[in-house]
């Protein structure tokens, strides 16, 4: 892919349509973008990888922002790119999602994201999301990688230069997606960890079961007890063996002690029969004494029920024989004395309403007379009902005529609004035209002002980053104090075990004849002279050092030097460090300080930072002021502009308003003398004054009417009333005499047959008859109290007979002996039972944990070697495995890219630096304890030393950054599967090197340009201008940026 043409409007700080003609380069070729630090040189970038991806190059750009703040409301924001690709041309225009004001009224607008793809052919494709997966299937890549391949950003790539194993390994993750063997070496360790866990688990629920075992008394018991106290994971096996021949044991005894049990429920079922038997004899001798006292009492009793007898049988007749004759005969007493009592109070009635009738009859008749009366009134409400819409036609006419008065009023009072209005208008007018010509150029103060921020921001960052290297290069310097300290006590301590070791090696020497003579004995030989006796042998000192002693200092001696020389070797790399880190430090500090020299101070310098930060701190304190205050004229000028185009609006309304309103009152003022003829004709023709007044007679009248229709309704219905009454009460009357004449028949009749009754069932008179008369419950209770009396003496002479036939030739027994014999059989049988009982709930506690117990022994047998092979899997993909480099298999991964990218970066870096230096991936960890495997040592050839690539300067570790950014874009577009990417962009890091690095890197870059590839640098270093002739220059203005080409 190769951009040919870009067109960007209203596209950050390019306001209007801008057109970058890139073919004009050529096809291949070294090309430079400079200008002022903000004009928008990165923008380039961000055009061309906006209108393929709809993205934006820098992390703190977003797609919402990139419209420009200089751009007219009018202007549309997009960017058009023209790209050749396969030898294919293909146009892509895109915009962001962006406000614009609305193009008629008043407010905003948002006009929303939208793409279009013009293929080769022709063909078009449109949508936002469509639009960029074209673009992602077409070049086979997609903006992530774009950005990787195409771009090599300010100080991302010194980041990954610089970066420890863990910071570069997160960047190969991102840019590689190595992230799929992190999941799997997460995933083998969460299933190591998952698989330990089981293991643990299994071995508690085994531990558990254990714990759960019941242990008898016994001495079988009491061992197995013992053993539980101390139970583990490793003993479980014989615990388990323990336990199941313990129950065997139970088993046993179970099956013995139920034997005696059932031979001892046989012997107690024989003795409880013996028990009963004896019990029943003895209870029969009790039941006749009881029986024959009772006989005894029924038979004195006997006379009493024989009284009773003969008192039932009266009652009897009494009730079923005389008693219905005696009620009938009061029943028809009762109703003769109802009827005559009937009769009276009717024939009182009767009177009293004949007498009413006259009276009722008499109001009927005056009532009735009334009915002309009623029919004047009648036709009169008729009359006026008609009338009544003449009166709200007449009121209507009022209410219009009050309506017209008052719009006229009203719209004389709102043309005079009108009037002050339009004075008002005019006098605000001219005052917002003085203020706007007051703040014509606000917007470019506001450019300004934004421009001096970004620069005392970059100027602040970059002290605060010195001020932050002053802190490391003091704690640099502290630690090289503390390594020197070291040295200087290792080098005491080298001294002082040396001169014991000196010292010790010359007494040792000297002693040696006094050593030889000790080991001498009479008649062997010396091996020095010769001779077989010794009579003056050398006696050795007392505190002569042996050989072994010696040996002994001589190796702490040699520690003792090897850790000198360690510390003086720290100390000497440390104040290297010191060095270079100051060197640094003056370099990045003399950016933001001119004045600063090669021999100031440490401290001066850390005094010069400070008072930097401080002035810088202060511009930005009054910049900020400065900014507040024209943010608010901007306000004020967008306001004024606004409430300018709101006065026009308003005076136009204003008079059309008021030429509306005085048309509208010419023609109220012709409705007004209209209606007021109209109104006093109907007047004249209505009897009352208004409708309320005719509605009152209305009302009235109808009262009036009402009240006689109701006076004549009421006497009416009335009369009828009692006429109607009267005669029922007459043929009442006529009905119960009758009724009475018939009544007091009867009843004579039913006394007749009552008395007649009475001695015929043996009773002498009523009083008789009455005091046998019982009523049926007490009839009831003496017919149960004789039945119960009779049962009695039936069943105790039945008794009799029975209890003596059942103790005849029979003796009492002795219960309390039978019954002793009983419970020693009972408590022998509780006994077992308790025991078999005990049995049952240890077997029942105990073989369900044996069976549970051995199979969680083979499960955790199983789980350990599940454990065993996810943990060695675990440790090897994690790079965990002891006595092993650490190097995790993502690690491992990544190294192998590493090592693709340093074979290409080192390509550049040879060039770049005449071969003095190779990146190299240093292999192995200083220890085992710690991961690598992603870090960089640089091989100078120069000295043949291989050193940290921290240690190179500002200029060498550009030099390398680059080689590694062009390398790692190398690796990605080779394994990107034939993406062409034939234009490289490269933004800025030139300034830190020298005129012959300089120079090394253009040629590293033309190399690169060579073929059909072009790049792009984009930068401002002064030099590239000299070297670089074709150029697109970007400048600044008040307006926004503009751009043109040198070739």
């Amino acid at each position: 892919m190769k951009p040919l043409k870009i067109v960007m409007s209203a596209f950050c700080p390019y306001a209007e349509r801008t057109e970058l003609d890139l073919a004009a380069f050529g096809d291949q070729g070294l090309f430079l973008i400079t200008g002022d630090t903000g004009a928008g040189k990165t923008t380039i970038f961000d055009a061309i990888a906006f209108a393929l991806f709809g993205e934006a190059s820098g992390s703190t750009r977003t797609v919402d922002t990139l419209r420009s703040d200089f751009a007219e409301p009018g202007t549309k924001t997009y960017v058009e790119l023209t790209f050749l690709h396969k030898n294919k041309i293909y146009t892509i225009t895109r915009n962001p999602r962006y406000e614009r004001p609305k193009k008629s009224g008043e407010g905003v607008t948002t006009e929303n994201a939208d793409a279009m793809l013009q293929l080769p052919n022709g063909d078009v494709i449109t949508g936002y999301r469509d639009v960029t997966g074209k673009i992602v299937d077409l070049l086979g890549i997609n903006y992530r990688q774009f950005k990787q391949i195409a771009m090599i950003a300010q100080g991302e790539f010194l980041q990954l230069l610089l970066a420890d194993s863990k910071e570069r390994g997160d960047i190969f993750r991102r840019v590689f997606n190595t992230n799929l063997y992190q999941i799997a070496q997460r995933l083998l360790k969460d299933g190591e960890r998952e698989a330990k866990k089981r293991c643990e688990s299994i071995e508690q629920s085994i531990l558990q079961y254990i714990s759960g075992i019941a242990c008898p008394e016994s001495e079988q018991g009491q061992k197995l007890f013992e053993k539980l106290g101390t139970a583990t994971i490793h003993n479980a096996q014989d615990i388990l063996s323990d336990l199941q021949a313990l129950i065997v044991s139970d088993i046993t005894n179970r099956d013995r002690l139920k034997k005696q049990t059932g031979k001892l429920d046989k012997e107690l079922v024989s003795q409880i029969a013996i028990i009963t038997q004896a019990q029943f004899i003895n209870q029969a001798f009790t039941n006749l004494n009881i029986v024959k006292e009772k006989h005894k009492i029924l038979t004195e009793q006997s006379g009493q029920y024989s009284a009773k007898k003969k008192i039932l049988q009266d009652a009897e007749k009494a009730l079923s024989a005389v008693f219905p004759l005696e009620a009938a005969y009061l029943r028809e007493l009762e109703a003769e004395n109802k009827l005559t009592q009937s009769i009276k109070v009717l024939d009182t009635e009767i009177q009293a309403q004949n007498i009413d009738l006259q009276r009722l009859q008499s109001a009927y008749l005056a009532a009735k007379e009334k009915e002309p009366e009623r029919e004047k009134l009648a036709s009169n409400i008729d009359r006026l009902k008609k009338m009544l819409p003449q009166y709200d036609i007449s009121e209507e006419l009022a209410r219009d005529l009050k309506t017209l008065a008052d719009k006229e009023l009203s719209l004389s009072a709102a043309l005079d609004d009108l009037k002050q209005k339009k004075a008002s208008f005019i006098e605000q007018k001219n005052n917002l035209n003085q203020e706007l010509n007051q703040l014509e150029d606000i917007e470019a103060k506001v450019s300004a002002c934004q421009q001096e921020a970004k620069q005392i921001q970059t100027n602040q960052s970059g002290l605060l980053d010195s001020q932050d290297s002053l802190s490391r290069l003091n704690q640099l310097q502290r630690e090289s104090l503390q390594l020197q300290q070291q040295f200087t006590i290792a080098q005491d301590t080298f001294q002082k075990d040396n001169a014991a070791y000196t010292e010790k090696e010359t007494a040792f020497f000297r002693e040696q004849a006094g050593l030889l003579a000790s080991s001498l004995k009479d008649g062997n030989p010396c091996p020095v002279c010769g001779s077989t006796t010794h009579p003056n042998k050398a006696k050795p000192a007392a505190d002569a050092p042996s050989e072994a002693e010696l040996n002994e200092l001589k190796q702490k001696t040699d520690i003792s030097r090897q850790n000198m020389q360690k510390a003086s070797e720290r100390s000497a790399t440390r104040l290297a460090e010191i060095k270079l880190a100051w060197d640094q430090l003056l370099h990045a500090a003399g950016t933001y300080l001119p004045n600063i020299n090669q021999g100031v101070k440490q401290d001066t310098l850390s005094d010069m930072i400070e008072s930097a930060l401080q002035e810088s701190r202060q511009r930005k304190k009054e910049n900020d002021e400065l900014y507040i205050q024209l943010k608010d004229q901007v306000t004020r000028k967008n306001h004024a502009k606004e409430q300018l185009a709101t006065l026009e609006r308003a005076l136009q309304t204003n008079e059309e308003t008021t030429a509306l309103n005085e048309q509208q009152k010419n023609n109220i003022i012709s409705d007004i003398a209209s209606k007021t003829g109209e109104l006093k004709t109907l007047k004249a023709s209505l009897e009352y004054a208004d409708r309320k007044q005719a509605e009152a007679f209305i009302e009235a009248w109808t009262k009036q009417l009402s009240l006689l229709k109701e006076e004549y309704r009421k006497a009416e219905e009335a009369y009828h009333a009692l006429k109607n009454k009267l005669e029922g009460n007459q043929t009442l009357l006529k009905d119960q005499k009758e009724r009475l004449t018939n009544t007091i028949q009867a009843k004579q009749q039913a006394l007749e047959t009552y008395t007649k009754k009475l001695p015929e069932c043996g009773f002498a008179n009523e009083e008789v008859y009455h005091n046998a008369l019982k009523t049926e419950s007490e009839i009831n209770e003496l017919k149960q109290s004789i039945e119960q009396y009779q049962k009695e003496v039936q069943a105790v002479e039945q008794d009799l007979r029975r209890l003596t036939k059942e103790t005849e030739n029979k003796q009492k027994q002795d219960i309390e002996q039978l019954e002793t014999t009983k419970e020693k059989l009972e408590q022998e049988k509780r006994q077992a039972d308790e025991s078999i009982q005990t049995i049952v709930a240890r077997l029942g506690t105990n073989e369900p944990i044996a069976l549970a117990i051995n199979k969680a022994i083979s499960e955790a047998t199983l789980y350990q070697q599940e454990y065993l092979l996810l943990s060695n899997l675990s440790k090897t993909a994690n790079g965990e495995l002891a006595g092993k480099q650490k190097l995790a298999f993502e690690q491992y991964v990544q190294a192998s890219y590493f090592n693709q990218i340093l074979i290409e970066a080192n390509k550049r870096l040879k060039i770049m630096t005449n071969s003095r230096y190779e990146l190299l991936r240093r292999e192995d960890a200083a220890d085992l304890r710690s991961q690598t495997g992603l870090e960089i040592d640089v091989l100078d050839h120069y000295t043949g030393r291989i050193r940290s690539v921290k240690s190179l300067s500002g200029g060498e570790s550009f030099k390398a950054s680059l080689s590694m950014a062009l390398g790692l874009s190398d690796v990605i577009q080779s394994y990107a599967g034939g993406v062409e990417i034939d234009t490289l962009f490269i933004d800025e890091g030139f300034g830190a090197l020298d005129t012959e690095s300089l120079e090394q890197s253009i040629q590293t870059l033309l190399s690169l340009a060579a073929g059909n590839r072009m790049v792009g640098i984009i930068s401002h270093v002064s030099e590239l201008k000299e070297r670089i002739d074709r150029q697109i220059v970007i400048r600044k203005g008040n307006s926004g940026s503009s751009i043109s080409i040198i070739l």
